[in-house]
């Protein structure tokens, strides 16, 4: 063997040596990250807390009587679950590491009027449950300023059925 080759053969060594010590590294460090806001798939079921543990829900309250169309409803009912969660990460942030490490359930109900979303809203928040009311810009289906949907929670299951409990589903 020539100088050249056992140059080669040392570098190379070298160079295997270091790729698999900072693979092993980085694999070892990424394992150890905490998974956040990880999504539900077949290979990782979303399971219910243990013996103990409380069931967080998120409710959402839709206006039936607005007659909004499937599209506009999808709409309003997004904005809600980004208002609670936004204001459940500011007010309630155990609550909202709960709800999301359990599957983040939401629940959309049904609601008759407006005079009901603001009862139960009142209730709600009386009983200490987040509440974010959700009002229209008015461009397409509702006069502005609507008062469309509530979101209630995240919250445990238990406090948001005494409120909500009784609602049809959406």
């Amino acid at each position: 063997m020539d100088d050249k080759s056992l140059v080669d053969s040392a570098t190379f060594s070298f160079f295997a040596m270091g790729a698999f010590v900072g693979f092993s590294l980085g694999y070892c460090y990424w394992k150890s990250q905490p998974v956040e806001n990880q999504q539900q798939s077949d290979e990782q079921p979303i399971t219910e807390p243990k013996s103990g543990g409380k069931v967080y829900r998120m409710i959402i309250g839709v206006r039936n009587d607005l007659k909004m169309g499937k599209g506009k409803v999808a709409a309003q009912v997004a904005h809600a679950a980004v208002a609670a969660y936004i204001k459940a990460s500011e007010k309630a942030p155990k609550a909202l590491s709960k709800w999301s490490k359990y599957g983040q359930a939401k629940i959309t109900v049904r609601l008759d009027s407006e005079a009901e979303m603001m009862e139960l809203a009142n209730d709600a928040k009386e009983a200490g449950i987040l509440v974010s009311i959700i009002r229209d810009a008015g461009h397409t289906q509702v006069e502005p300023d609507t008062r469309t949907v509530v979101a209630f929670g995240p919250a445990p299951k238990d406090e948001l059925d005494r409120v909500t409990g009784h609602l049809k589903l959406y």
